[in-house]
């Protein structure tokens, strides 16, 4: 299992290659609560970066706990797209 402090070590080009990696496995876009504003925006990955920016605004269902990248990376919350990331998450790049 990784942990986000594994990728904040990393060097800025690993870390945005690990990032990329990590946007496609998300499930964000297939997540009942996910917006179509949400998706025009290319928001994702809510898990690492938090909270939706003003696209998603209620919660329908979470698809968090499933997600290849909250498994991967030990995430125990839900609803990231309303609640935020991860404590220790790094900003959006």
């Amino acid at each position: 299992m990784k942990s986000i402090q594994d990728l904040n070590r990393l060097s800025p080009e690993k870390r945005k290659e690990a990032i990329a990696d990590m946007r496609s496995k998300c499930a964000c876009p297939s997540c009942p609560t996910y917006t179509e504003c949400a998706a025009e925006r290319k928001e994702t990955t809510f898990c690492f970066y938090g909270k939706s920016l003003d696209c998603i605004n209620r919660e329908i269902s979470c698809k968090c706990p499933k997600c290849p990248v909250h498994e991967e990376y030990g995430f125990r919350k839900k609803y990231y797209c309303t609640k935020g990331g991860e404590s220790t998450a790094p900003k959006r790049l």
